[in-house]
């Protein structure tokens, strides 16, 4: 199965070679596959994989997500409530 590249906002902030590490990461280790498998998926707007990418980059910029919807970059994102129901 061809794996479809996910365009997230958090990561198009970081360096090329950070965005290629956190994609090769989640293709190894068939992230969004076990997504799946578990039952998690959405029907419309942005792919549970990508929603799971901006919530684990999360954890390695060390923000939250309260403080980066009050950011600049807010415009990017999902609304809060996307993260929360994810």
């Amino acid at each position: 199965m061809p794996t479809r590249k996910v365009r997230n906002p958090m990561l198009q902030q970081h360096s090329l070679s950070e965005q290629s590490r956190f994609s090769k990461l989640f293709a190894n280790l068939q992230i969004g596959k076990t997504l799946r498998q578990a039952g998690i998926s959405k029907s419309f707007g942005l792919s549970s994989l990508a929603i799971f990418q901006i919530v684990f980059s999360l954890v390695f910029e060390g923000k939250n997500w309260f403080r980066l919807l009050e950011s600049d970059r807010a415009a990017d994102l999902p609304g809060k409530d996307v993260i929360y129901r994810f």
